[in-house]
């Protein structure tokens, strides 16, 4: 019987009307991040600000995704998944209208600051929403969806079209602001009316870790080991997808052009992040692989991007974006899937916390090497370290996760 229902719990139909308002709320929250990195040089220019300025008003949203983190998951756990992500959603969008009405860099800053806290409190459960939406083999791949349309799609809009086509059309900043706030407003209403409470129902057993209490949970060495290789992860892909734009330009590549080859890296990791999961999942390869791989990869990629030029930055981009969704990907489904589904909003919340804190270091590390030595090639060489560290520190990680070793014995 045990059996007959693990393979039940595979095919178990996932909610897509409750997933779709997700990803397209996800969506629009990442495409207004991404705003900033896109108007990098513009902002600097109208507000007088330094780089490390303007990278400040890209990271800080990103920090107080690492600061609500872990509240917004006990809260999650105690309240309920729509009540968090709404609220977190109508705090996003007061953040998103204020921004375009500031007339300074002083409150732009506090006004990212009120964007970030709502997106925090969005973004952190998304985890835990795949978790209680799907059976636990299925996590992944619903991690997936929501990371290809909404977090790759988001942001791969947002890089490609803002300058060219918004700010070319408006050429305020304010009116940036004020266009990209409409849709995730609209998508906030849609989440409030649409979605139920709880916003999924379904019901599967919990496999072996669903004894372990809160306290064994923060105790996971795995959980914590998790939450440092997401830190690393972050600080490569906030400093390259941040600052490559503005250093296509150094070499000569028009601001029209950098954006779209930043945004490719972006596109392509919509297919693979959709597609190589599932079909992951169905091998008997251990997922820290899909870790391990990436990081040596992207090692080189950081030192290969600086001598690169014409065709080399292409395809640079379209590698970077297939082991990044990978990477990233498997970092945010793994803790929901070892740990119990009723403390999936604490652990998923415990990674992000850590984890977000690189997207707030890397990005702020970068401006000040620029500001101090104008030259973008200590930070490529930093990223490539990092890279190799984080390779060395996912060998640690169990070769089976729990989840993994749970599905073996149920299959036998």
């Amino acid at each position: 019987m045990h059996k007959l229902n693990t393979n039940l719990n595979k095919n178990i139909k996932l909610p897509w009307k409750t997933l779709t308002i997700a990803i397209i709320l996800n969506f629009f929250i990442w495409a207004y991040l991404f705003i900033t990195p896109s108007m990098e040089t513009i902002l600097a220019s109208n507000l007088h600000i330094s780089h490390f300025q303007t990278s400040l008003l890209f990271s800080t949203p990103i920090l107080m995704i690492a600061l609500v983190a872990i509240p917004a998951g006990i809260i999650a756990d105690k309240v309920g998944l729509k009540k968090t992500i709404g609220i977190g959603a109508i705090v996003a969008c007061i953040g998103a209208v204020l921004r375009g009405t500031a007339p300074t860099y002083s409150s732009i800053l506090l006004f990212s600051i009120i964007f970030g806290i709502g997106m925090g409190f969005t973004f952190a459960n998304l985890p835990k929403l795949a978790r209680s939406c799907s059976s636990i083999e299925q996590t992944s791949s619903v991690m997936g969806f929501i990371n290809g349309f909404g977090v790759l799609a988001g942001i791969g809009l947002a890089l490609a079209i803002t300058v060219p086509i918004i700010y070319s059309f408006t050429n305020s900043y304010h009116d940036v602001f004020y266009i990209w706030a409409i849709p995730l407003i609209i998508t906030t209403i849609l989440w409030w009316i649409v979605v139920d409470e709880p916003p999924c129902t379904i019901n599967e057993p919990e496999s072996g870790s669903g004894s372990m209490g809160l306290t064994e949970v923060l105790r996971s060495k795995t959980l914590w080991l998790l939450a440092f290789i997401l830190l690393l992860h972050n600080i490569f892909f906030y400093t390259w997808s941040g600052w490559i734009p503005t250093y296509l330009l150094e070499k000569g590549i028009s601001m029209n052009i950098s954006g779209l080859l930043t945004s490719i890296m972006l596109w392509v990791g919509i297919p693979t992040v959709i597609l190589v999961p599932g079909l992951y999942s169905r091998i008997n390869l251990s997922k820290k692989l899909l870790i391990v791989v990436p990081s040596l990869i992207f090692a080189f990629l950081a030192l290969w991007i600086m001598p690169a030029a014409g065709f080399s930055i292409l395809i640079i981009m379209i590698i970077a974006g297939i082991i990044n969704i990978l990477r990233f990907n498997t970092l945010l489904s793994l803790p929901v899937e070892i740990m119990p589904k009723k403390h999936s909003g604490v652990a998923g919340g415990v990674v992000i916390a850590i984890g977000y804190l690189g997207a707030v270091i890397g990005p702020s590390m970068a401006g000040q090497i620029l500001d101090i030595t104008g030259s973008f090639q200590p930070i490529f060489m930093i990223l490539a370290v990092l890279s190799l560290i984080t390779m060395g520190l996912a060998l640690l990680l169990p070769k089976k996760t729990k989840t993994e070793l749970n599905n073996i014995i149920n299959s036998n």
